[in-house]
C-alpha cells in the first residue's frame, strides 16, 4: 500500500494540473444552475454556454488525470494534426484578457474609445503571431548523441539547427530535448540567439544518466515568443535516436587477489609447474583505498616517503563462470534496488579484468531475472562491448531458482575454471539459508574446479568493488 501511494505522489506534477481543471469546471457547473437567472441578465444563453465549456474542459481534465495514472490510454487519445503549436504565456494571457475586458466594455457601453483602445491592442497580438510563424519556416533540426555511456558519465549532445530561409532570421528559438526510459523522464533544452539566412548553427547540453538501460531521445520541440512575448508558438521534429548506458564500472581491489581462492591457489602452486597460476608483476603504483595492506612495498614506501604498492597483472589462463541470480520482488524498496545494480557493476568490473588480462580463456555468464540467460564472451573489446551491452537491458525479476540454472552452470564448469555464484537474495536473513547452494544439492550436480557464493550485498561487495563517486 505504502508502494502505492508513493508512486501515487511521485507523479503529482503529472495529475495536480487535470485535477485542478476538474475542480474548477465542477465548479462552474453547480454556479450555473444555483444562479441562472443572475447570468441571464449579461445574455440570455450565457448559462448554457458556460455548461458546454465546463463540461469540455472537464473531460480534458479527467483525461488528463487518468492518462498519468494509466500510460496505456495515451492509444486512444486523439492525436494533434500537424506539427505547430501555439500557446500563449503568462504575459499574453494577461494581454488577451485585457484585449477582451476591453472589448466587452465597448460593446455594452457603446463606448467607441473603448473599441479604439481594443482595436489598437489587436495589432501587436497579430503581429507577433505572424512574426513567429515566419521564423518557423523552413528550419530543419537535427541530433547527435553518442551510442553508449556509462552510469554517471557526463556526456555531450549537439542540436544543430538549420535555416533555410532566404532573407528571414531566426530569434530566440528555444530548442527542448527529451529522453526516457521506462523509470525516467528527462528534459534538456537550449536557446539560439540568431541564425541568419542560410545559415546552420549548433549548440550543447550536457547530460548525465543515473540509470542503466536504453534512454528513447525524441521527438525535437522548438519555440520562440520573439519578439514582443504575446504569442509563443512552435513546432515538433521528429527526431528520435537511443543511447544504451552500461552500468557503472569500478575496479577490482587488491583485497580480491587476496580472497579469491587464495588458499586453494597457493596449496596449487605448490604442487604444480611454476607459471601456470603465476601473477606477473606490472609496476608499483601509490597506495588507494581498498588496497590490502600485504601489496605494501616498504623500501619504495620508505623512498618516496608515502605508502607504495606492488600491482600485479592476474595473466592467467582459466576459464571464468559467472552464475547471476538477479532476484527482485515485485514491490521492492531501495535497498533490494540497490542490490541488483551493486550485483552488476561487480559482474561488469570482474568480467572486464578477466578479459583485459586474460589470454585463451573463456567467459561464460548464466543469469537468472526475468529470464535466464546464457552469454559466452570472446577475448577482445568487441566482447567487452556486447557484454556491457547485454547488462545494460539485464532486467531482474521474481523467478524461483531452478534446476536449469544450476545445470547450465555446472555444464560449463571444468577443472581448469573459476566460477562465481552472486545472488541479489538476502541470504542471511532467509528461512532457506543458502537458497542458492541448496538447489545444487537438489539437483545432484556439482560445480567443476573452484568456485564460491557471493551475497550482494553493498557492505560486502565494496571490500572488493571501487566505484569511483562524484
Amino acid at each position: 500500500m505504502k508502494h502505492r501511494l508513493n508512486e501515487f505522489w511521485q507523479k503529482r506534477e503529472e495529475w495536480r494540473p487535470g485535477l485542478v481543471v476538474i475542480f474548477v469546471s465542477v465548479f462552474i457547473l453547480i454556479y450555473t444552475f444555483q444562479a441562472p437567472f443572475t447570468l441571464a441578465r449579461f445574455h440570455r444563453n450565457l448559462p448554457l454556454m458556460l455548461r458546454i465549456v465546463a463540461g469540455g474542459t472537464f473531460l480534458w481534465g479527467l483525461q488528463h488525470v487518468l492518462i498519468s495514472f494509466f500510460p496505456k490510454l495515451k492509444r486512444f487519445q486523439l492525436k494533434r494534426i500537424g506539427r505547430n503549436r501555439v500557446s500563449l504565456p503568462r504575459d499574453g494571457l494577461v494581454y488577451l484578457l485585457i484585449m477582451m475586458v476591453l472589448f466587452v466594455g465597448s460593446v455594452l457601453s457603446r463606448e467607441n474609445m473603448l473599441m479604439l483602445v481594443f482595436a489598437m491592442m489587436t495589432g501587436p497580438f497579430i503581429l507577433n503571431g505572424w512574426i513567429t510563424y515566419s521564423m518557423l519556416k523552413n528550419i530543419k533540426l537535427k541530433r547527435i548523441i553518442p551510442q553508449r555511456v556509462m552510469v554517471g558519465e557526463t556526456f555531450t549532445a549537439e542540436i544543430i539547427l538549420e535555416n533555410n530561409k532566404r532573407l528571414i532570421a531566426a530569434y530566440l528559438m528555444e530548442v527542448s530535448d527529451t529522453f526516457k526510459n521506462h523509470d525516467d523522464k528527462l528534459e534538456a533544452s537550449v536557446v539560439f540567439r540568431r541564425v541568419g539566412p542560410r545559415q546552420n548553427l549548433s549548440a550543447h547540453y550536457y547530460a548525465k544518466l543515473r540509470r542503466r538501460g536504453i534512454y528513447q531521445f525524441g521527438p525535437l520541440q522548438v519555440s520562440t515568443r520573439y519578439p514582443l512575448g504575446l504569442v509563443k508558438r512552435g513546432a515538433v521534429f521528429s527526431e528520435y535516436s537511443e543511447i544504451i548506458v552500461h552500468p557503472q564500472i569500478g575496479r577490482l581491489s587488491s583485497n580480491w587477489a587476496d580472497d579469491f581462492f587464495s588458499i586453494e591457489e597457493m596449496a596449487q602452486q605448490n604442487q604444480s609447474r611454476r607459471g601456470v597460476f603465476d601473477d606477473e608483476f606490472n609496476h608499483i603504483r601509490e597506495y588507494r583505498s581498498g588496497d590490502s595492506q600485504r601489496a605494501i612495498h616498504w623500501r619504495s614506501s620508505a623512498r618516496q616517503g608515502e605508502l607504495m604498492v606492488q600491482e600485479y597483472h592476474q595473466n592467467r589462463n582459466y576459464d571464468l563462470i559467472i552464475g547471476l541470480d538477479l532476484w527482485l520482488p515485485s514491490f521492492s524498496n531501495e535497498n533490494q534496488a540497490e542490490r541488483v545494480e551493486w550485483a552488476i557493476s561487480f559482474v561488469g568490473t570482474l568480467c572486464r579484468e578477466h578479459l583485459r588480462y586474460s589470454r585463451d580463456t573463456k567467459l561464460t555468464l548464466v543469469s537468472q531475472g526475468k529470464t535466464l540467460e546464457l552469454l559466452e564472451v570472446g577475448i577482445g573489446s568487441m566482447g567487452l562491448e556486447y557484454l556491457l551491452d547485454f547488462l545494460a537491458t539485464l532486467q531482474p525479476g521474481k523467478s524461483q531458482t531452478d534446476g536449469e540454472f544450476a545445470k547450465l552452470i555446472s555444464q560449463m564448469s571444468s577443472p581448469r575454471s573459476r566460477t562465481v555464484l552472486l545472488t541479489t537474495r538476502n541470504e542471511s536473513g532467509s528461512k532457506k539459508h543458502n537458497r542458492l547452494q541448496t538447489i545444487f544439492e537438489q539437483q545432484g550436480v556439482d560445480v567443476h574446479g573452484q568456485w564460491r557464493m557471493i551475497e550482494a550485498d553493498p557492505e560486502i561487495l565494496s571490500r572488493w568493488l571501487v566505484l569511483e563517486t562524484d
